[in-house]
């Protein structure tokens, strides 16, 4: 039997299908500005020393019932074979940069909870309980580290105001002179048990970074003369000193940028992470160089990427570092012996510093992805992969996401620049839509292809509101070599930002960024770029800087 077909079955279907579709787009869980606030960040993953347990911190917003302020930094442990994490420490101040001593008993720690409120070094036992007080710095202590047996801590603490300063505070004379009275970062040790203190740096010398040698008795300095910001950038020095004291002594003549200065196992080189020359923008270049004295040697010479940490393996002669390779990290490990780099870890994650088990057979990290923010990461030297142990975000699971990837364009000149391209929630291909190019700053930095949310990443808030973002890796990033991230020298907002406005004009071309809405924005040197966008071209319509 034939069935009439009136209009109204049409209308009524329509009707339906529109419903659905609703419900449907409804239903997307969205990420919004007040969820970027409140999300915990994962930092200072430390695995303990036989590899069993992981103390970790995180950070949080204060909650409506707190006095206003930055956020709080939280301890957490957790089972390195997975499992719940479970607050470590409790109070109502900031604990922060947790490190096992050697034995794994105890758990180091900085925290604001002391009186006066300045931050000291703490002692908790690795099992739980009431946490000590170690130190009793007069000025609040910058970074510390456990001495190889365990029985001291070095701390840094920058010189403290003298009374006669605190009281012109207090009076409205708290100018600054230029270059005079400096307050240097001097380097400490304090005996554990007896509680002893010990300058170890004298006379004026301040200490940006710092190691312990492996018997004790000598520390290697990333130092300088002046505390200027300038210094701690450009005029680091390599250093020695004794650890009971004494004039630090030059290593060997460095040029550049150096931070990281690592000792190792054996007490038979010392490995940093230094620029190429005076005018390398970055300190991603591995050097080697006997603790007595001679030349450094660069073992990275001609890498395609940028080392962004160092340590040694533990108990050998081979360098473990995390490299930034285009827009991902990796972990490789390079032996002295032969000098080649084999990676360790490539994984779509991005990550920072490993920490490593006392017989390096497992590491943990924090690491991120397109997905979700940093989370805590175990991982083992013999598999070459890590496994995610923790979900301490929850309220972002079932987050629709704009469809992020890395791409890949000529410029005029005909170099291949990346960076990474977040699609809108809901992208249809073959429409064109409102376009943002997110520029970074540095430009010694770059885009890589993880959790792209937060206080200076607006991609993927951006993208929940119908944007496409662009986050270019133009010429003068880091992450491709030092040829790469020298490429912009003397030639200030040129070629660089030809690479950014090439990455525009890709997006158009592929029928994906609508011409007549194109925004620039971006911080620092990023914002620089943006407002050279505003008024070098008429490809932008709006700026951010």
């Amino acid at each position: 039997m034939n069935r009439k077909f009136y209009p109204w079955n049409l209308l009524a279907l329509l009707v339906i299908i529109l419903a659905v579709c609703f419900i449907g787009y409804a239903q997307e869980k969205l990420i919004t500005p007040e969820m970027i606030v409140n999300i915990k960040g994962i930092s200072e993953v430390q695995i303990s020393p036989e590899g069993k347990n992981i103390v970790f911190q995180s950070s949080r917003q204060r909650r409506d019932d707190e006095k206003p302020g930055a956020p709080w930094s939280e301890l957490w442990m957790v089972s390195a074979s997975g499992g719940s994490p479970y607050r470590f420490t409790y109070n109502d101040k900031s604990d922060r940069s947790p490190r096992w001593s050697p034995d794994g008993k105890w758990v180091a720690f900085i925290s604001t909870r002391g009186e006066p409120e300045r931050a000291q070094v703490f002692l908790i036992p690795s099992d739980g309980g009431e946490a000590r007080q170690l130190t009793q710095a007069e000025n609040s202590v910058g970074a510390f580290k456990w001495s190889p047996d365990g029985k001291e801590i070095a701390y840094t603490m920058q010189d403290p105001k003298t009374k006669e300063e605190l009281k012109g505070d207090k009076e409205g004379r708290d100018w600054v002179v230029a270059d005079a009275n400096y307050k240097h970062i001097r380097l400490y040790t304090i005996n554990v048990a007896k509680k002893e203190n010990r300058l170890a740096t004298k006379p004026d010398i301040t200490a940006w970074d710092f190691d312990w040698s492996p018997d004790g008795k000598s520390f290697v300095l990333a130092g300088s003369e002046t505390p200027r910001t300038d210094d701690s950038y450009m005029f680091v020095k390599l250093m020695t000193v004794d650890a009971a004291g004494g004039e630090a002594k030059l290593v060997t003549k460095t040029e550049g940028k150096l931070i990281s200065p690592r000792w190792s196992p054996d007490g038979t080189t010392i490995a940093y992470l230094g620029g190429t020359a005076m005018n390398d923008p970055a300190a991603g270049s591995i050097f080697v160089v006997s603790p007595k004295g001679g030349t450094p040697e660069n073992i990275t010479k001609g890498y395609n990427g940028t080392a962004v940490s160092l340590d040694w393996m533990p108990k050998s002669t081979t360098i473990v570092f995390v490299g930034l390779e285009g827009t991902r990290t990796v972990l490789n490990t390079l032996n002295l012996s032969d000098k080649k780099i084999v990676t360790l870890l490539s994984q779509d994650i991005i990550f920072g510093a490993p920490t490593f088990s006392t017989d390096g057979s497992k590491f943990a990290l924090a690491g991120n992805t397109p997905k979700h923010p940093n989370e805590v990461w175990v991982g083992g030297t013999s598999q070459k992969q890590a496994t995610r142990i923790t979900k301490f975000n929850p309220q972002l699971e079932g987050l629709t996401l704009g469809q992020q990837e890395v791409v890949k364009w000529k410029t005029a000149d005909g170099w291949e620049i990346e960076g990474v391209l977040v699609k809108p929630v809901g992208y249809k291909q073959g429409q064109k839509y409102p376009t943002v190019l997110q520029i970074h700053g540095g430009p010694e930095s770059a885009y890589t292809n993880g959790w792209n949310v937060g206080y200076s990443n607006w991609a993927q808030l951006l993208a929940a509101n119908g944007y496409v973002v662009l986050m270019p890796n133009y010429r003068g990033s880091t992450g491709r070599g030092v040829q790469f991230a020298m490429a912009d020298h003397r030639d200030l907002m040129g070629k660089e930002f030809n690479d950014m406005v090439a990455g525009a004009d890709y997006l158009i071309k592929a029928g994906i960024a609508d011409p007549d809405r194109l925004g620039i924005g971006g911080g620092s040197y990023g914002g620089y770029s943006s407002a050279w966008g505003a008024t070098a071209t008429n490809h932008f319509k709006a700026a951010v800087v």
